[in-house]
């Protein structure tokens, strides 16, 4: 498949992504503090580390499917990436709504704007999966 310009940019945000992603990931394995500090949490202890710990899980899920997406050009695993985006962004909000949490328009931003970029990617990079018509 030639590649043009625009699919260059929209590849190089794609791989951007994911790289923001996995190095969340990453950090949450290595220095868990650091990690919650940067999402404006704090670290908790006992059982609650080990539940605060599954969102570096959230964030090597993400990068997994992003670099499946640019590996195969599937779509589902663009749109797959872009939910777990936008489902942060719509917990955040809920989170604002229904719960008293402050809003946090940075994060929500950027999410919707990453779930956005993926879900452009599935029509202009992505194809169907084999078996789908």
């Amino acid at each position: 498949m030639q590649v043009n310009a625009r699919q260059s940019l929209l590849l190089g945000l794609v791989a951007f992504i994911a790289l923001l992603m996995g190095g969340n990931a990453v950090l949450w394995l290595v220095d868990p503090a650091r990690a919650a500090e940067a999402l404006g949490m704090p670290l908790l202890t006992g059982p609650a580390l080990s539940s605060q710990m599954d969102i570096g899980a959230f964030f090597f899920a993400a990068a997994s499917f992003i670099v499946m997406a640019l590996v195969t050009r599937e779509r589902p695993w663009f749109i797959a990436a872009a939910v777990l985006a936008l489902g942060a962004a719509v917990y955040r909000t809920a989170a604002f709504l229904f719960h008293g949490a402050p809003f946090l328009a940075d994060m929500v931003g950027i999410e919707i704007i990453m779930g956005t970029i993926l879900i452009i990617a599935s029509r202009v990079l992505g194809r169907r999966s084999a078996g789908r018509g």
